[in-house]
């Protein structure tokens, strides 16, 4: 599957280079300057997997006043500059039009992205759009993403804040069978609401939050008067789907929690994971008894082998220990502490090889 891209979508005039005085444009090289703190922070950005687009108006280009020899040869300049420094710009676009005689193309309308947004496959909730004006906040609304408007912030401020951003997801998931809601932070505070019909079910979720340091919100209403297969078995889909969301390319994270070792009094659990992708399952516990509370402890590996499925990742767990209880407890803490290892922010690279996770 290709993957989606996260767009940073930059004004021009004000946003890369300093804006020219009132009614004036840049019309040549020695008036081009660039806006302090933007080739180290465009550098973080692209490295993190952002791909740079320009969106811009340009009133009157091609007219005596704002001659399109003179665009074109300090965008070639400030092309140049920036690829010098590994910063590649996916794609340029510019309205001519008036405020007095607008274009379903200028800003902030979103007409000049029409097609970009239809040939290419986007992240838009991880993208964004830098601009100096209102108008490049309102075209942020527009085509959905988040703004940052330049000024109230410095370059640097802004990418430490889209660089550092917590990583949210909503899932929504009604089938037949269960209708389901799942919200996630990644980088919470272990703040969590489970309600799924099934009191030990939700207390085991909770400790993923609390431990994971993952604010969980879980509201399950499942088909319970049949049996709770369903419920587990839906709830941890729709979970894995929102950590997947969550993680988006998977940028800067550690990727790994090697062996973990979590102990609960007599009960143990050894597990590890690598968040590649590619799901596996290695599963190793004795459960004779059939029910915990109002939890059956076949659904344990169940849970943990569809969790891994919809997230994506190679997951191998063994429980050891006497009480029931106990043992499923442990295997969710660690679950947790072995989960949040892996998504660590540890650097701005794709812990990958291939380029893509």
């Amino acid at each position: 599957m290709t993957p989606m891209k996260k767009i940073l979508f930059v004004g021009r005039d004000g946003t890369l280079l300093v804006g020219p005085p009132h009614n004036s444009y840049i019309n040549g090289l020695e008036q081009m300057r660039l806006v302090p703190g933007i080739i180290s922070a465009l550098k973080r950005l692209t490295i993190a997997g952002w791909s740079p687009v320009m969106v811009t108006n340009q009133v009157s280009l091609g007219t005596s006043r704002n001659p399109r020899q003179n665009y074109d040869l300090i965008n070639k300049k400030l092309f140049e500059v920036l690829s010098s420094e590994g910063i590649q710009f996916l794609a340029v676009y510019e309205d001519v039009s008036t405020e007095g005689d607008p274009s379903p193309s200028r800003k902030p309308s979103a007409g000049m992205l029409d097609e970009f947004l239809k040939k290419q496959s986007i992240d838009l909730a991880n993208s964004v759009m830098i601009g100096d004006r209102a108008t490049d906040m309102a075209f942020a609304r527009n085509i959905g993403v988040r703004g940052f408007l330049l000024g109230d912030d410095d370059w640097a401020t802004i990418a430490d804040e889209i660089l550092n951003a917590p990583r949210k997801a909503t899932i929504s998931r009604k089938t037949r069978e269960t209708d389901i809601t799942v919200s996630i932070n990644l980088d919470g505070t272990g703040s969590t609401r489970i309600d799924t019909g099934l009191k030990f079910f939700d207390h085991m979720l909770e400790q993923l939050g609390k431990h994971g340091r993952f604010d969980l919100n879980i509201r399950c209403n499942g088909d319970l008067e049949i049996d709770e297969h369903h419920t587990v078995e839906d709830v941890a889909i729709a979970l894995g789907d929102a950590i997947k969301q969550a993680l988006s390319d998977k940028f800067g994270i550690e990727r790994y929690a090697s062996e973990r070792i979590i102990v609960m009094d007599e009960s143990r659990c050894n597990i590890a994971l690598d968040l590649s992708g590619r799901a596996y399952l290695v599963f190793d516990a004795d459960l004779t008894r059939e029910y915990v509370g109002d939890f059956p402890t076949e659904m344990l590996e169940h849970f943990f082998y569809s969790l891994a499925q919809q997230v994506g990742m190679s997951l191998h767990v063994s429980l050891s220990g006497k009480n029931h209880h106990h043992i499923i407890e442990v295997a969710f803490k660690g679950l947790s502490k072995a989960l949040k290892s892996a998504i660590l922010r540890t650097s701005t690279d794709l812990p990958s090889t291939k380029g893509v996770l």
